[in-house]
Order: C-alpha cells, then sequence, then structure tokens
C-alpha cells in the first residue's frame, strides 16, 4: 500500500506543479482559478460520492457505512478538541486549519488509489462531516457567534446533498440507468486532476520566503503529526477488525490542511494570508507525512 501511496502521491505533486505554471503564467487567471474551484466542488466531488454509492446492497456494505462514519466522527471530534485546547479563541485562523483537514481534494483520491472504489465509499463519510462541522463549528471559531450558522447553507451544500442522494440509492436499492453511471464516472475522473491542479495555483499566489513563516509551522505541524497520530492510536484501540475502511478514513485524518478555510477567511473577514500559506506548506509537507504516517498506520492496524 506505502509504494501505490507514493506513486500516487508522485502523480498530484507532477499535477500541483502543472497548476503552479499555469497560474504563474497566467495561462489561468485568478478568476478562472475561482469557477475552477467552484466547479470542482459543486459538480465532480459530488459525483464523485453519489458514483460510489451506486453499488450492490448488503449487510456488510451498511455495516461498512456505519463504521466509517463512527471513525470519521471520532477523528473529527479528536482534531476539533486538540485545536480548541492549543488554540482556543484567540487564534481562530490557527484553530480552524488545524481542525479540518483535507479529506475531499486530497483524501478521496490517496484513499481510491490505495484501496480502490472502496475507498471513496469510506471516505465519503468524511467528506460529508467536514462540511458538516466546517459549516456549524467552523462558522463559530471564525465569528465567535451561533447565530452565523445557518442551516440552509448545510442542506444546500453540493457535498451533502451528494451524500443523502447516495445513501438513498445504495439503502433503497434504486437501479441507475448505465448511461447515469457511466456519465458520473467521466466527471468523477476528473476529482485528483482538477483537485490538484487548482492545489498548485494556491501555491503560486505565495513566496518561498512566506511558507517559512514560524507560525504557520506549528499548526501545520499540528495538522500533520500530531492529531493523525492522536487519531491512529484511537483507531488502534478500538476494536475493529476491517483494516481496509479504517485505513481510508485514517488517510483522510492525516491530509493537509482543507482549502476551505480560504474561503473562509475571507468570507469573515480573518487572515487570508496566513490561510493560504498554511494550505500551500502543509500540502508540500504532507508529501513526507502521509507515506510515514501510513506506513505506521499498516504496522499498527
Amino acid at each position: 500500500m506505502v509504494g501505490i501511496l507514493l506513486k500516487q502521491i508522485a502523480i498530484m505533486a507532477l499535477l500541483i506543479a502543472v497548476g503552479w505554471v499555469l497560474r504563474r503564467k497566467n495561462f489561468l487567471s485568478e478568476q478562472g482559478t475561482k469557477e475552477l474551484g467552484a466547479i470542482l466542488l459543486r459538480i465532480i466531488i459530488p459525483c464523485v460520492i453519489v458514483k460510489s454509492y451506486i453499488v450492490p446492497y448488503s449487510r456488510e456494505r451498511l455495516l461498512e457505512l456505519a463504521l466509517s462514519a463512527g471513525l470519521a466522527l471520532l477523528g473529527f471530534i479528536a482534531a476539533m478538541l486538540i485545536a480548541y485546547a492549543v488554540y482556543g479563541k484567540r487564534r481562530r485562523i490557527e484553530n480552524f486549519a488545524a481542525a479540518f483537514c483535507n479529506a475531499g481534494f486530497i483524501g478521496i483520491p490517496l484513499a481510491q488509489a490505495a484501496i480502490g472504489e472502496d475507498g471513496v465509499f469510506y471516505v465519503a463519510a468524511s467528506v460529508a462531516l467536514l462540511n458538516l462541522f466546517q459549516w456549524t463549528y467552523g462558522v463559530y471559531i471564525m465569528t465567535d457567534r451561533r447565530d452565523a450558522i445557518r442551516a440552509k447553507t448545510i442542506a444546500t451544500n453540493p457535498v451533502v446533498i451528494a451524500i443523502v442522494v447516495g445513501v438513498v440509492l445504495f439503502v433503497g436499492r434504486i437501479p441507475v440507468p448505465e448511461i447515469l453511471t457511466s456519465t458520473l464516472g467521466y466527471i468523477a475522473g476528473m476529482n485528483t486532476p482538477v483537485a490538484m491542479i487548482l492545489m498548485g495555483t494556491y501555491l503560486a499566489r505565495v513566496s518561498w520566503r512566506e511558507l517559512l513563516d514560524r507560525r504557520a509551522y506549528s499548526c501545520v505541524l499540528l495538522r500533520l503529526v500530531v492529531i493523525p497520530a492522536v487519531v491512529l492510536v484511537l483507531f488502534w484501540l478500538l476494536p475493529v477488525s476491517n483494516t481496509a475502511v479504517v485505513m481510508a478514513v485514517f488517510l483522510a485524518a492525516a491530509t493537509p490542511v482543507g482549502a476551505n478555510i480560504c474561503v473562509f477567511a475571507q468570507q469573515y473577514n480573518s487572515d487570508y494570508p496566513f490561510s493560504v500559506v498554511t494550505v500551500c506548506l502543509s500540502t508540500v509537507l504532507s508529501v513526507v507525512t502521509v507515506p510515514l504516517l501510513s506506513t505506521l498506520a499498516q504496522a499498527l492496524l
């Protein structure tokens, strides 16, 4: 599995480099980057999730779905508690960055590469919970106001809708026409290249000097090493025999700072330049941390 992950990370790094060049050479404008991000979040990732649920129903599958959701919930609770214990409300942007991983952009491709299509099925719950917590607890952290949390925003989130549609199709055993499944497959196949190219455009926004920000390193260390290590120990202590599900959810938990932090920083007038640095720095360093942590996880689980 580690060899597969290293190969996938190398491919992802090359795609990130393509995005960096496209933005640096202005082949892809700032507006184009925003529109590409909107397509990824509103169309591509939802298609990836829905397609992952178009599988034959079985009791075993249903239990795997419940297990993945339970593990993801445990991982997020641990991450949020640790981030709050370290940063509290004093340093909002660091709290948000440490608490929330990049389960969608990076977690899905990694799980898909390491485990196959089943990996996407297992990680889908992590992506759904990530969005739920970001738009509730995350908004509260950014604003210190409970009234800023809007149920409509959560209910109309494309990823949340995709999860609901996927679960209904799966549990309801609803047949999906092959032409629709193929269309979803073609769109879902765009996930890794588009997500990584987009990450490259984020990297192009910052200089190497900005990546040396000491404040960012402590936050990124928490996100890439401390929190995944705690989550790994928690998973190791659980009497769970389904290693594939545990590994998929753990891979998602070990991913770098979620790119959505930039959206939240802009929307709630927080430190946007620093949010971009945390995403870029953690993405670069995850090339080292994710393979090391996955090796450790494979030995323990």
